[in-house]
């Protein structure tokens, strides 16, 4: 008889504590390893990131530097300086355009002394800079005083942003006659960063951002302005009517950044050729989706394991149970068929319990490869949006322009009154006829300013050889220089002597002080507050009156209260 020992009850406990532990350990273990791998990922790539932003960095540079050659070549061209001389553009304007497109610069175009464009490569176009006057932008400032103007702007005449270059064009003594400025379209700056599938920005030394990988950030701000900065954008026109908004930005620390509620890895790297700094952004999210991916491939790699030991498991049981089977029928051999038949059900039952183990363990790996397979899905599908995203036209999301201020709007309307351009042709024309309609133009303004405005005519009629309005343009400046500085009375008197004709303008303003007529005529040169004259004026005034044989001279009245302001013509002169 044998005796049965009864089971042990321990084992049994053990085995089902394990099983217990088994769910949260492979959670533990798998949240570990996320977190040890995210923080690995985002390390190594805070790494290699200084490494692409110097890329991008000197692939910016080397695109701003493609053209600074070409404005000194036009400079030294002897038809240049022949336009400035002379004023005939005519064979010059066919240059520029076939300059233009062999070099692919988006403009290239010639400023007089005044600022004035005289000859362009767009010669042709409805939107041609021919005529326009650039006196405000900091690169026609820098190369007329004769060193290289270099400045990164939103065409005011085309509404698209560039970055210029300018040359001073000066004649055998070294005597500057006007200035050959370069426009590169900024597409040709941002290609490859629209190319590269990276969140690159680049930001001017006020936290502009310029030029950007994704086109909706484009012209956002950093950081808040300062009062002064944003006065200097719009006496500069540099970004025209275009609004600044401010980005979602937050920085978080030296080396982490938020934009858009979105986690970054921030990367600055300095350019060399201008004062911009270019911003490489790495989602840290796409990082740690890198982890998660990883951590799903251990994760099923471990089920595939535990499935194959599963099944190595049960072959060895079922190798051991044949085995067994066998030495039973040696022992008991008058029952053979009954043991064989009991056996083969047993196998059976038992192949269908470890058939449907298999099932269920195939049917769990299904589902944990669908819902992780949902965020990898959703994870590409993000990536190729982004590629197509970038791969937009650039320039297709530019904001209209919505309008100048009112400073600005002063300012404009200025250089429009100064600027402007007619034909260069000369025919005699009534003096006392211009004065009058000068006199009607200022009017209104003498009338605001409580200044009583007194004209006086000779009766003999005079006239003069070139351009009414031009000369009408000489005494509206005056004028509005006179009133301006009046107290209450602002005289005007035309005199027709047998050799001259003399205008004279007087007011009872505080007089010229130590200023002369040579301090007066200076470009950029203005006694007037800030925003209220852009000193231009008499500059182009004197030059009309000398264009025209005269003369124009300033100093205090005679009485020593007021200045005095004359335009001398002598009547044997060719062009009085």
């Amino acid at each position: 008889m044998t005796v049965r020992r009864p089971l042990d009850p321990l084992p049994d406990i053990w085995r089902r504590l394990t099983i217990a532990a088994i769910g949260p350990l492979l959670i533990g273990v798998t949240v570990a390893s996320y977190l040890a791998l995210a923080f690995y990922f985002v390390r190594s790539e805070a790494k290699i990131t200084p490494q692409r932003a110097a890329f991008f960095a000197g692939s910016l540079d080397a695109a701003l530097t493609r053209l600074e050659h070409l404005p000194y070549v036009v400079s030294i061209d002897p038809t240049t300086l022949a336009a400035l001389e002379t004023g005939d553009v005519r064979d010059l304007n066919p240059i520029l355009a076939d300059i233009a497109v062999r070099a692919q610069a988006e403009f290239v175009y010639l400023l007089d002394i005044n600022g004035l464009t005289i000859a362009s490569s767009n010669y042709r176009d409805a939107d041609t800079l021919v005529g326009n006057s650039y006196t405000f932008r900091p690169y026609f400032r820098d190369a007329i005083l004769g060193g290289e103007g270099r400045y990164y702007a939103v065409g005011v005449t085309t509404g698209r942003p560039g970055h210029f270059i300018a040359e001073p064009v000066r004649n055998s003594a070294g005597t500057i006659f006007g200035v050959v400025a370069v426009k590169i379209a900024i597409s040709d700056l941002s290609r490859v960063l629209l190319d590269s599938g990276e969140l690159v920005l680049v930001t001017s030394d006020q936290g502009v951002v310029l030029t950007s990988s994704d086109p909706e950030l484009v012209y956002g701000l950093m950081s808040p302005l300062t009062a002064f900065a944003r006065r200097a954008l719009e006496n500069q026109q540099q970004f025209g009517g275009t609004p600044l908004k401010p980005l979602d930005w937050t920085e978080r620390t030296t080396e982490r950044a938020q934009l858009n509620g979105v986690d970054h890895l921030w990367t600055r790297a300095a350019l060399a050729e201008e004062d911009w700094t270019l911003h490489l952004l790495t989602d840290i999210g796409e990082i740690q989706g890198q982890a998660v991916f990883y951590v799903a491939i251990g994760v099923m790699t471990a089920l595939s394991l535990a499935v194959a030991a599963a099944f190595y498991r049960a072959m060895q049981l079922r190798r051991a149970l044949a085995i067994s089977n066998e030495d039973r029928q040696r022992l008991v051999t008058e029952i053979e068929d009954r043991e064989r038949a009991e056996t083969r059900l047993e196998a059976a039952r038992a192949e269908l319990a470890r058939q449907n183990q298999l099932a269920a363990l195939g049917q769990l790996s299904a589902s944990i490869t669908h819902e992780l397979g949902q965020p990898i899905s959703a994870m590409r599908n993000y990536l190729t949006a982004e590629e197509i995203g970038t791969g937009a036209k650039p320039g297709g999301l530019w904001p209209e322009l919505t309008g100048l201020v009112e400073r600005m709007q002063g300012i404009l309307n200025q250089l429009r009154l100064f600027g402007r351009s007619s034909p260069r042709t000369s025919e005699a024309f009534p003096v006392q006829a211009t004065v009058i309609a000068a006199q009607n133009l200022v009017q209104h303004t003498a009338d605001a300013a409580g200044v009583s405005l007194t004209v006086t005519l000779p009766d003999t009629p005079c006239a003069l050889s070139g351009q009414s309005d031009r000369f009408e343009q000489v005494i509206v400046n005056i004028l509005l220089n006179a009133v301006d500085a009046a107290q209450s009375e602002v005289h005007l008197t035309l005199e027709n002597r047998s050799d001259q004709i003399i205008l004279s303008i007087s007011d009872d303003g505080p007089g010229l002080g130590d200023l002369n007529i040579a301090d007066l005529r200076e470009p950029f040169f203005s006694t007037k507050s800030s925003g209220k004259g852009m000193g231009l004026g008499l500059a182009i005034s004197g030059q009309i009156v000398n264009e025209m044989g005269g003369q124009l001279d300033a100093s205090d009245t005679l009485s020593g209260v007021g200045a005095l302001f004359r335009v001398t013509f002598s009547k044997d002169a060719p062009d009085a």
